[in-house]
């Protein structure tokens, strides 16, 4: 029996998202709500689990605790429904999902199915049976429900079921002579379906039954122009057999009339990618345009020469297929090649260009996985870090919506193999994107590939002549061609000689020649020619360093480089390596700069190329003069990230007494948090890298002291899935050493970056493991936090009384410490697990202690989120009036303190919102919730999209980044 409340609601999901209560049209203006509805629908009657409907919501990166965030939206729903709670109603609940009940009556996707039942059972019928079915169809599906996962997955579904009734339908109106009748609906279908070969016989057969013969051909070759453009095939044997048919004026069979979808499998692929591709288009332009990305691609070298062929044939390739690949030895110039070829289309995509460097061949450094490269590539496109999923499938599936639409270009340089590609491949055909391998990638499909050679000898000549002038070239001809041939063809060998001819004008060519001739060859290289020229163009500008004016500190500096494992490397960190001042190391490496044996991309950092690594190493080991320098370095960037700590928070300075006492070099004196944080972004890429050199050194006390602080400054970034790299690196360490402290340390900050990434069930155990550690060596301050952070994590469970347990024990351990702060902090969590569970009395007296806490202490940051919380919690209660003061009062804080700007501050303006809508202040509200919008766009926490979304929506919905923090 159908319960009374769906007797009164009607849905419609074939189109734009309709819901009606007695006639009149009710409004779901949340978009959570609507895409929560929109999957029960689609699955009505069947029983939804919580998991697909979290990723229907948050496949993006959701929130810390998405199951309780679900349930919020889910009684937000029902309580839009006037579904009731206390009885069986619209909406049931099971332990491990949602069913939502309908009928044909109640639903038009459940209606449309059972005519198409009939259809099958009533021939006599059937052709006004799935007439009366498609005229349920309204437009794009679901076009207004903005769920990623759920046109991906689902949509395309419905779309294909739609097409099958179509052309049943049409195969009917063929079989009664009525042809004509559908000719409109058949090119409208056709037009939504531009490679849907079975539309395009249907259409041909309806022409020439209507005695259109020409228009049939006309289609034909339409359709046989896109199929040849876009796939590269040629029509089905279906298509060409009816049009054959029309060119001989032959009649039309019965067995023309009888093809069914099944029958045309080779079209039935193509039909599903084009339904595919269909609706992606309606949700783009649906989607705000975002200002265009902006250039992150080198600069192209102006003394590039040649490769004219190889260039044009990438260019085709590249207009053809989408996707090119080139293959060769090292110094070949491959990232020349595709950087100069990216600068020559680069108009032809206007959202812009990034450049990737994936390490699939740099000594020591691990190539970049599939998702650490998508994390990069996703962050430069402006997806916040929080919002960048952990699974390399989820981030793929991001990058494939973020692009869609879009003509970006992408150099991927450097490739290990077809494995750390393939994720990185847009699936938008107006994409463009250019791989650099040693190896060719054979197994990549749809790529043109291109095998790069050495330069030709003219143009390796006319190169060196670009590189020293013609003049000196054509002083000396024979010199010249033979320092041509000892080079190899080699771009990069070539560079480095002419680089060190160029700062010695007097020098004859010949002394070079004569040079190149007499360098060994390159262990191992056996008698590949490549090998022996780099080796020589090496080792001459390394023994030329050595009698320059700097002497042996360049070439010393040199050989140090090659033992850090990082990307790069600034001027004060290089000056811990070489134990020199920053002015002498910033001179050397400028002088190694011109010599071509680093490269500088931006003012103050340094890289090498991959082969002069691995020289500057071989170097290293047969001078035996490096044994310490590594061990500078670790000691620079952990004396710097205690400064960092520092900066960020005084309570945390317990990090800073982790491991050894006092570090031997002073760091960089970072002093506020501004300073913390832009270094903590300029060496994002190398801190992994740092507490993975420590560790392979075997000392313990350091990697877990860098672990310990580098833990706390990338939590406060918000880059957890770095800080989590750098805790599994160092449990090794904390295990090996035997010191409960560490495993404590280590514990807790694996259990903090695995809760703020929403793995709870992973996170949970080593929480629990740090208590016990702290627990064991007496450090109840620690023990407190450790019970608050167990609090906080059963609160985004759900684990409601657990929670409040956990933060009874730790308000009882700082009360007994004298720990005021740290009382006002769990009062506040108190508060918060209140909140959650709708005690908005005893929510409210747990954050007015908290307040007084932090009001006698000064502490103006928690002062105005307490207020914040207190005001939150008043609102919910459905006190706007008392809410509003309150976070009037919190702003005005956070103005005279100089926190505007900040996250809470941005929290406590969208409250404010809030308050003033719930006060019936639209106008008011609005500002509010547009300022908030602009700075978590500052801060990275939402998107553009995300903030376009919030500034034009009349009731926006609170992002996920401030729900979870309430």
């Amino acid at each position: 029996m159908v319960p009374k409340e769906v007797e009164v609601l009607v849905f419609r999901v074939l189109g734009p998202l309709e819901v009606e209560r007695d006639g009149t049209a009710l409004a779901i203006a949340a978009s959570k709500q609507r895409i929560v509805l929109a999957t029960l629908l689609l699955h009505a009657n069947r029983y939804v689990s919580m998991e697909r409907l979290i990723d229907r919501l948050w496949y993006d990166g959701g929130p810390y605790d998405p199951r309780s965030s679900l349930h919020t939206h889910m009684a937000r729903l029902r309580h839009t429904l006037g579904d009731g709670r206390d009885e069986p109603g619209l909406i049931e609940t099971s332990q491990g999902g949602y069913l939502l009940r309908a009928c044909p009556e109640s639903l038009d996707l459940l209606r449309f199915r059972r005519l198409v039942a009939e259809a099958t059972q009533d021939q006599g019928h059937a052709e006004g049976l799935l007439q009366e079915a498609l005229g349920l169809w309204r437009g794009a599906l679901l076009g207004d429900v903005p769920s990623d996962v759920l046109h991906r997955e689902e949509v395309p579904t419905l779309a294909a079921e739609h097409m099958s009734v179509q052309e049943r339908w049409f195969d009917l109106a063929l079989r009664s002579g009525q042809g004509a009748q559908v000719i409109g609906e058949l090119r409208a279908a056709l037009s939504a379906f531009p490679l849907s070969e079975r539309l395009c016989t249907q259409l041909m057969l309806c022409l020439y039954q209507s005695g259109r013969p020409a228009e049939a051909l006309e289609a034909y070759e339409a359709v046989r122009g896109r199929l040849r453009q876009e796939l590269g095939l040629e029509p089905s044997q279906e298509m060409r057999q009816v049009q054959a048919l029309v060119l001989h004026q032959q009649p039309i069979e019965p067995a023309h009339l009888g093809i069914t979808r099944e029958d045309a499998a080779p079209g039935s692929e193509k039909v599903k990618g084009s339904a595919v591709m269909a609706v992606a288009a309606d949700r783009s332009s649906a989607e705000p345009d975002p200002s265009p990305l902006v250039g992150r691609l080198p600069a192209d070298a102006p003394t590039f020469t040649g490769r004219t062929g190889e260039a044009k044939s990438l260019i085709s390739a590249l207009d053809q297929l989408g996707v090119a690949a080139i293959a060769g030895p090292g110094g070949v110039g491959k990232s020349a090649l595709a950087i100069h070829v990216t600068h020559r289309i680069a108009s032809r995509f206007p959202d812009g260009q990034l450049y990737v460097n994936l390490h699939g061949a740099t000594p020591d450094v691990p190539a970049l996985t599939p998702r650490e490269a998508l994390g990069r590539v996703l962050y430069a496109m402006g997806a916040p870090a929080s919002a960048i999923p952990d699974e390399v499938e989820g981030a793929a599936n991001l990058f494939r919506s973020m692009t869609r639409g879009k003509r970006l270009f992408i150099v991927l340089d450097n490739a290990r193999d077809a494995g750390q590609v393939r994720p990185l491949l847009p699936g938008d055909r107006g994409c463009g994107v250019l791989v650099t391998s040693r190896r060719m990638l054979s197994s990549l499909d749809g790529v043109r590939h291109l095998q790069l050679d050495v330069l030709p000898e003219g143009e390796a000549h006319t190169l060196l002549g670009r590189l020293l002038g013609t003049e000196r070239l054509e002083a000396e001809p024979e010199a010249s061609a033979e320092v041509v041939r000892r080079c190899g063809g080699l771009p990069l060998a070539l560079h480095i000689v002419a680089a060190r001819l160029a700062i010695r004008p007097d020098w004859p060519i010949s002394a070079m020649a004569s040079r190149l001739q007499g360098v060994e060859r390159w262990p191992g290289s056996g008698e590949k020619a490549d090998d022996q020229a780099i080796r020589a163009s090496f080792m001459v500008s390394y023994q030329d360093l050595l009698t320059c004016t700097a002497g042996g500190s360049a070439a010393r500096m040199f050989r140090l480089l090659g033992l850090f494992d990082g990307h790069d490397i600034g001027v004060r960190a290089a000056a811990a390596l070489a134990d020199v001042p920053a002015v002498q190391a910033e001179r050397l490496l400028e002088l190694l700069a011109d010599a071509q044996l680093v490269q500088t991309y931006v003012p103050g950092r340094y890289r090498m190329h991959d082969l002069l690594r691995l020289f500057a190493r071989e170097r290293a080991a047969e001078e035996r003069d490096a044994a310490d320098a590594v061990r500078r370095l670790l000691d620079f960037y952990l004396a710097t990230a205690r400064h960092a700590v520092g900066a960020l928070s005084r309570s945390q300075l317990w990090r800073a007494e982790v491991g050894p006492a006092l570090s031997p070099h002073d760091g960089i004196a970072l002093r506020t948090r501004e300073e913390a944080l832009s270094w903590t972004d300029t060496e994002g890429h190398n801190l992994v890298t740092v507490v993975r050199q420590a560790a392979g050194s075997r000392d313990d006390d350091v990697t877990v002291a860098l672990a310990a602080a580098l833990s706390y400054v990338l939590f406060t970034r918000g880059r957890w899935r770095q800080e989590l790299r750098i805790c599994e690196t160092a449990m090794e360490a904390a295990i090996r050493s035997g010191n409960p402290l560490y495993l404590a340390i280590i514990h807790q900050n694996l259990g903090t970056a695995l809760s703020a990434s929403d793995r709870m069930a992973d996170a949970v155990p080593h929480l629990e493991k740090a208590l016990r550690a702290y627990r064991q060596v007496g450090v109840p301050r620690h023990e407190a936090t450790l019970l608050d952070d167990l609090g906080s994590a059963m609160c985004r469970e759900g684990r409601y009384a657990e929670s409040i347990d956990y933060h009874r024990q730790a308000l009882r351990i700082h009360r007994q410490l004298g720990n005021r702060l740290g009382a006002g902090i769990t009062l506040t969590n108190l508060g918060l697990v209140h909140q959650r569970i709708e005690r908005f009395h005893d929510a409210s007296r747990l954050h007015n202690q908290a307040i007084a806490v932090f009001q006698a202490a000064d502490n103006s940051r928690l002062h105005a989120a307490a207020l914040g919380n207190l005001a939150e919690a008043c609102r919910l209660a459905g006190w706007p009036e008392r809410a509003t003061g309150h976070f009037e009062q919190a702003l005005d804080l956070d103005r005279r303190a100089g926190h505007g700007g900040s996250y809470g501050y941005a929290e406590r303006l969208w409250g404010l919102g809030q308050a003033l809508h719930d006060l019936g202040k639209i106008h008011d509200a609005r500002g509010y919730w547009d300022k908030a919008a602009d700075i978590l766009h500052d801060l990275g926490l939402i998107s553009a999209s995300d903030k376009h979304d919030i500034q034009t929506s009349a009731a926006p919905e609170t992002p996920e980044v401030i729900q979870r923090q309430l």
